[in-house]
């Protein structure tokens, strides 16, 4: 399967986004808030241009099943996940008026490398590109509510967004992507595997700078 021989061929850099310490703090509950609401604020700025790389997914597709795969995943994101952020960060923050100066310089580097793969290349090579983020996020949503379980996530600071990512439409949206990105395996030459797996490398080292930014709580480099 494609996304299986992705990660196999990136093992040591996806354990490390998986199991950053910034997901280790959040599951134990030491995350500070102020690195959890400057993480939300950026990954709100973030989603933004997430759901226009899908908008350009939608133009890059082929068929009807893939524009309807974009469509659908660009509206999950802009009703699901935007609006998550937005009611956490009533915390501290207007989400409303956050703006590009709002924005690192680790967000500006990823989301940008995201749309020029969209631009300079195909509907497979961006589908590869928004993997790392999407599948990502389920894979520790999951590993995190079996860790935890229901008690152990009761009197969780970080319940609601513990939830979201271990809840069953997360996880079937989730697995809906790997199924559907591992439909193109038999597609794939070894030329083109080669440049997705540039691609893919790419993006799991950017996620991994996104959970050390929030740390550090730097926006510039």
């Amino acid at each position: 399967m494609l996304f299986q021989r992705l990660i196999k061929e990136n093992s040591k850099i996806w354990d490390a986004y998986l199991h950053h310490n910034f997901v280790k703090k959040l599951e134990n509950g030491s995350l500070a808030m102020e690195n959890f609401l400057f993480y939300l604020k950026q990954d709100y700025i973030y989603l933004i241009h997430y759901a226009q790389c899908y908008a350009l997914l939608a133009l890059n597709a082929n068929n009807a099943k893939e524009l309807h795969f974009a469509m659908k995943f660009q509206n999950y994101i802009l009703e699901g996940e935007l609006e998550l952020h937005k009611s956490i960060l009533k915390l501290g923050i207007d989400a409303e008026r956050l703006s590009v100066k709002d924005e690192s310089i680790v967000n500006i580097a990823y989301t940008r490398y995201m749309l020029n793969v969209g631009q300079s290349g195909d509907f497979l090579d961006l589908l590869v590109a928004l993997s790392a983020c999407a599948i990502g996020y389920g894979y520790i949503g999951k590993e995190l509510y079996e860790k935890l379980g229901a008690k152990g996530l009761e009197n969780h600071t970080y319940r609601e967004w513990i939830l979201t990512y271990s809840g069953k439409e997360f996880q079937d949206e989730i697995k809906e992507f790997e199924d559907f990105l591992n439909s193109y395996s038999n597609q794939t030459s070894k030329e083109k595997f080669d440049k997705l797996n540039t691609i893919f490398g790419a993006v799991v080292r950017l996620e991994t700078a996104f959970w050390q930014h929030a740390l550090t709580m730097n926006l510039e480099i």
